[in-house]
């Protein structure tokens, strides 16, 4: 938990893009000339693998377009022009019981920081969820405005109950991380629910089980050590809970839903006040006068953000969304933030990399820093070749993007954005092709002889 700025000034216009996850965009519910206003619903999620998108302001419609998105592709958006107004969001259920919940999260439009639609990840098909984590493990994923500590840790256990209803699961655990003593003392001696919070170390063989058995309750706090990316959560599901994921599964094939202070919050909101997932926390670092943390509508051009944040130091040289290392660097400051937008990194002209690449040497650096035991240099080298079978056999699904082989690489090789352009391509596979249809340089199934 970290100390966080709120947005004072409203964008002149913001770009809400209608597809803010994964899975399939939006249908807009809108049109050029329409006065919406804020909260309002705009975008209607049709698919299992959809959220709602609403809107974040009062204003007009002035155009439906594809326009940049913070991940490098273009979006199709509703654009709209700022006006005064007032909120006509109403969430809040009258009966709130699992099923209510889990159509209420979908409804308003809740995605995890990674990109999945949070219903998916409480209530995945054909699955049975028993254990509910928070990852409160980085600043980076903090979820919203809060004025005190307590009030902080408050809002995260009544969230991470709800969460618990919405995934019928009888067991849940807030984790937080050793060095974060802020938010260790907002947890350690609250009194919740007439009991009094204890934050238990993850030590050893220790597991979140262990403390739940020992402290006789059903929610425990604990903390472990910070595990680097957002996207290793095979290795964080094994360490809280000792339960190993095998390749090709995601913690909820053994029975854990893991989900971020962000969407831990907006449930909270949604269920408390009514409102939708219409605002984030962007952290904003490197060559701005005022660096900080700041709560912004979403939808906010990136410069606009910048401007709040005293704007820019000189010339930038570059623009990253999502961190400066595993992040996708912006070709214009007009991109919109997202759901999933957690940071804008500044770097300057000078700071800039520009040394080009040369062949692999076979060092090996990147295999030896690789968490999950990868050639990363090999499968960056068949995705250049466009040889993603290969790269299935070798299991680059498992790749965390943490982006430690491209950060230790002499030759400069661009190792992540290659890993990342082959699971983009292999994940399309997926979604464009059955089986039996599918192009025969993708060969669909786990690729560890598991079955296809």
């Amino acid at each position: 938990m970290t100390n966080v700025n709120i947005m004072k000034d409203i964008p002149e216009k913001v770009i809400i893009p209608l597809k803010q996850h994964d899975g399939m965009a939006c249908e807009p519910l809108v049109k050029k000339g329409d006065m919406v206003c804020e909260g309002q619903k705009i975008g209607e999620c049709g698919a299992y693998n959809s959220a709602s998108v609403h809107s974040s302001v009062s204003g007009e419609v002035i155009s439906i377009e594809e326009v940049p998105h913070p991940n490098g592709n273009k979006v199709n958006s509703v654009i709209i022009q700022t006006s005064e107004g007032s909120e006509c969001a109403d969430l809040k259920p009258e009966v709130v019981s699992s099923s209510d919940l889990a159509d209420l999260i979908k409804e308003a439009g809740i995605v995890e920081h990674y990109g999945c639609p949070t219903h998916m990840v409480l209530r995945p098909e054909g699955k049975k969820i028993d254990l509910v984590l928070i990852n409160a493990t980085s600043s980076e994923w903090i979820g919203g405005h809060y004025d005190t500590p307590s009030q902080y840790s408050l809002q995260m256990l009544d969230a991470l109950k709800l969460l618990m209803k919405a995934a019928g699961a009888s067991k849940g655990a807030i984790v937080l991380r050793n060095d974060d003593l802020e938010s260790i003392s907002a947890f350690d001696g609250l009194n919740y629910d007439g009991k009094s919070i204890t934050v238990a170390p993850l030590i050893g063989k220790r597991k979140v089980s262990y403390y739940l058995k020992d402290m006789a309750s059903d929610i425990v706090v604990v903390s472990q050590d910070h595990i680097y990316g957002k996207k290793i959560l095979d290795l964080f599901t094994y360490n809280v809970t000792g339960r190993k994921v095998s390749f090709g599964c995601v913690p909820t094939d053994v029975g854990v839903a893991i989900c971020g202070v962000k969407s831990a919050k907006a449930l909270y909101d949604a269920v408390n006040s009514g409102k939708p997932y219409i605002e984030t926390v962007v952290s904003v670092s490197g060559k701005v006068k005022n660096p900080q943390k700041i709560l912004v509508k979403i939808g906010t051009p990136f410069k606009d953000v910048i401007e709040a944040c005293g704007g820019y130091i000189g010339e930038p040289g570059k623009l990253i969304a999502n961190g400066s290392i595993t992040g996708v660097a912006q070709y214009t400051d007009e991109v919109p933030v997202s759901k999933t937008t957690t940071s804008i990194f500044v770097q300057s002209a000078g700071e800039v990399v520009r040394g080009e690449s040369i062949y692999c040497t076979h060092c090996a650096r990147c295999v030896d820093v690789c968490p999950v035991n990868l050639v990363p240099s090999r499968i960056a080298a068949l995705s250049d070749q466009g040889r993603f079978d290969e790269c299935r056999q070798m299991h680059i699904m498992n790749c965390v993007e943490c982006g430690r082989c491209a950060a230790v690489c002499p030759s400069k090789i661009h190792v992540l954005q290659l890993i990342k352009y082959a699971k983009v391509s292999i994940e399309k596979a997926y979604e464009d092709f059955a089986p039996k249809d599918s192009s025969t340089n993708l060969k669909l199934g786990c690729g560890c002889g598991g079955g296809e």
